[in-house]
């Protein structure tokens, strides 16, 4: 695979280029929602937006059982009109969704400094082992393919 960012070639998909760090990612597999649908692939870009929509849909839904809890107490204390059972369903619903979406938040904000932290140690090491410099001394000059390539050449061919 090569990376499209800076053409390096013989990489591994679903990995980080040697040599620019970017991420790559097989297109063949895109089988998650945020690949598929949003074209989101980098894994960094995945947790930032995992995050937002986590905080956002935690915050709104706080906010929506709040509303409500002092709308339904302000109804009563006003009309003296008792407040409906089904809303009592739906404070615990809201609630429900604002402290999970609060979990997750703090889950992917820890899966995220640990991937940070797993970006830098990377960055910090040559992942790449050094080869020896080639020995252009003993190089030899007709190989045992060229040699049967030579030889198959001269076989006539119907």
């Amino acid at each position: 695979m090569f990376c499209p960012k800076c053409g390096k070639g013989d990489q591994s998909a679903d990995s980080y280029c040697r040599s620019c760090g970017d991420f790559l990612i097989d297109p063949a597999q895109h089988t998650s929602l945020m690949n598929r649908v949003l074209g989101i692939t980098n894994p960094e870009k995945q947790v930032k937006f995992t995050l937002t929509i986590d905080l956002v849909t935690a915050i709104v839904s706080g906010f929506l059982l709040f509303f409500l809890m002092g709308y339904f107490d302000a109804v009563h204390d006003r009309t003296g009109a008792t407040t409906p059972p089904i809303v009592y369903l739906v404070y615990i619903f809201l609630g429900l969704v604002s402290a999970w979406q609060l979990l997750s938040f703090t889950v992917g904000t820890t899966y995220r400094k640990k991937l940070n932290a797993a970006k830098k140690t990377l960055d910090q090491t040559d992942a790449r082992p050094s080869l020896p410099e080639a020995d252009h001394k003993n190089v030899v000059a007709n190989s045992i393919t060229e040699q049967t390539t030579h030889n198959l050449d001269k076989v006539p061919r119907r």
